[in-house]
């Protein structure tokens, strides 16, 4: 009988996110990031030293703010923020990191610059 290896868990992680697109890969770690915060809170609330409980609902706090930052920048927008027409997935359209979303036009008047956070405008990734 052959000896079983144990999958390390990182190589488990890794292979969640292996041939995904990275808005996809953004998302999935946005979801792992909520689930984090919440095992930290949970942690937190058996902790009966006050100062590990402290940090480690300030760990949950840093979680769910990367989890919102990975939420905003791989969530596609429907309209373009600017005149605020209807964007299918697969219109012509710009964006930033951000995901702040402009029609062509619109994307093309502001020089290809965000104007909420001075990054460059890029076609969007479809789908």
């Amino acid at each position: 009988m052959k000896e079983e290896r144990a999958v390390a868990p990182e190589q488990v992680m890794a292979s969640l996110f292996e041939g995904r697109e990275r808005l996809d890969q953004m998302a999935l770690l946005a979801r792992l990031e909520g689930g984090g915060a919440s095992m930290y809170r949970a942690w937190a609330s058996r902790e009966r030293n006050v100062k590990a409980r402290e940090a480690l609902l300030e760990a949950a706090e840093r979680e769910e703010e990367n989890s919102k930052l990975l939420r905003l920048m791989s969530t596609p927008k429907g309209e373009c923020e600017k005149c605020h027409v209807a964007l299918a997935a697969n219109a012509a359209a710009v964006c930033c990191a951000f995901q702040c979303t402009f029609c062509a036009a619109c994307g093309a008047g502001y020089q290809h610059v965000c104007p909420n956070c001075g990054g460059e405008l890029l076609p969007r990734q479809s789908g």
